[in-house]
């Protein structure tokens, strides 16, 4: 659809630290979501997840760019059977995570910051796809860590959070 403006921190901080609204897939509005968001992901260098507040729609739903975390999905992945280089999650939900990891972060709506965050090293997820079917999917390294932040964008959790005891 089009390529949108990424919000930033502290500017559009009343959309980015509100809480997402869960996402019927058959909804209106969700091709039109899902289309801005890998639109605007694919314009981003560098850009390895985007969440639907960080471009102004407070729904739950992201996406993730392949090409960063390919190495990082389980050898019988659904997703590296897809052509499709930006993953759809919609209304995600963690069920399981394994481990720990401390490393630095960076985020599209905090440019500039690059903060130590601890997470999940591997995380199974359950989401829907933008053809609403459901999945459940295993994730570690960067995948993981991607998935954990765009679901705290969908919480109103930004990675400053983290620096304030938050999070």
């Amino acid at each position: 659809m089009a390529v949108k403006t990424i919000l930033s921190y502290p500017q559009a901080s009343h959309i980015l630290t509100a809480q997402s609204e869960a996402l019927a897939v058959n909804e209106s509005q969700t091709d039109e979501i899902v289309l801005d968001l890998k639109d605007t992901l694919r314009a981003t260098p560098n850009g390895v997840g985007l969440a639907a507040p960080q471009i102004g729609y407070l729904k739950r739903i992201f996406v993730l760019n392949k090409d960063y975390i390919s190495n990082d999905l389980a050898e019988d992945s659904l997703f590296l059977k897809t052509k499709d280089q930006m993953l759809v999650f919609i209304n995600p939900k963690i069920i399981t995570q394994k481990g720990e990891v401390f490393e630095e972060e960076g985020c599209l709506s905090v440019p500039g910051e690059f903060i130590k965050i601890k997470r999940a090293k591997q995380i199974k997820v359950r989401a829907y796809n933008e053809l609403g079917m459901q999945f459940y999917e295993k994730f570690k390294g960067l995948a993981s860590r991607a998935i954990q932040q765009e679901i705290d964008h969908l919480n109103g959790i930004l990675i400053l959070n983290y620096t304030q005891g938050a999070g």
